[in-house]
């Protein structure tokens, strides 16, 4: 009877050294793609507030008037139909203001859109969009919007969606009122403002977790936009904050808030004031 041994060769110590650092290297790389993935989102939603900042100034200089605040737009503006005629109660159309003078009291809680063809100031949050477009000045809306109701608002028809996450809404702010990130600033935005949001008919809000962007990519956007502080400035911060568990703003310092950029989780959102 005869016994068969089988020599069994393992991996040695310096092909397994190879191995790991093969692997190391291919992480690396990905997590490296994502940096720069996330670093040009970046950069392309700068251009896209400066974008959006600019139209509305060329809009206001050909037309006299904001877009979505003008009077008999219908009869003005090439495509348009009667649901592009803001209303005609107090405070709508021809008022300088972009939706309800009270948004900013409560950022966003007394509503962002309506439906275009109610008479509501609200709806200006809507035809602010579809008159750039139409004026050939945007595009990443569609005229479809015009006839879409409040709870059928999405990205790329009613509103432009953000490069970084989420999109763009539109506002105006009196200055009298914080954004909601617990910040005890008395610097605040007032103006034309455009916000960064989760979705269209959302509110700006404090929740952790389920925001645009994280803290270092929004402290991104404003050191390469203003000073690079959540509530100061005209860039703006808003999301989550606590003083002993800072995730979207740190206010232990409550004179001068700084973004948390250790923070991981989506905890930041931004508004940016373009018209003064």
């Amino acid at each position: 009877m005869k016994t068969l041994y089988q020599t069994q060769k393992g991996f040695t110590l310096v092909e397994l050294a190879i191995v790991m650092t093969i692997i190391g290297l291919l992480i690396g790389g990905i997590l490296k793609g994502q940096e720069l993935m996330l670093n040009a989102r970046v950069t392309a939603t700068i251009a896209q507030v400066r974008s959006y900042e600019a139209a509305a100034t060329t809009f206001r200089d050909s037309y006299a008037s904001l877009p979505g605040d003008m009077v008999a737009a219908a009869t003005r503006l090439p495509g348009c139909t009667a649901n592009c005629n803001p209303g005609t109660g107090a405070g709508v159309g021809g008022n300088s203001i972009i939706g309800l003078t009270t948004w900013a009291a409560a950022w966003g809680t007394t509503g962002q859109l309506a439906e275009p063809a109610a008479t509501t100031a609200q709806r200006e949050t809507t035809l602010f969009w579809m008159h750039l477009l139409l004026a050939d000045l945007i595009s990443g809306v569609s005229s479809e919007g015009l006839a879409t109701a409040a709870a059928d608002a999405q990205w790329g028809l009613t509103h432009p969606q953000a490069r970084i996450n989420g999109g763009f809404v539109v506002g105006y702010a009196d200055g009298t009122a914080n954004v909601p990130n617990s910040s005890t600033s008395t610097t605040r935005p007032s103006g034309m403002v455009l916000a960064i949001v989760n979705a269209p008919t959302g509110v700006l809000t404090t929740t952790a977790g389920v925001q645009p962007m994280q803290a270092a990519k929004a402290a991104q956007i404003d050191r390469k936009m203003d000073d690079g502080r959540p509530a100061s400035g005209f860039v703006h911060a808003y999301g989550t904050a606590h003083a002993t568990n800072p995730v979207c703003v740190n206010i232990t310092a409550a004179a001068a808030p700084v973004y948390d950029e250790d923070s991981t989780g989506n905890e930041c959102g931004i508004v940016f004031r373009i018209q003064g």
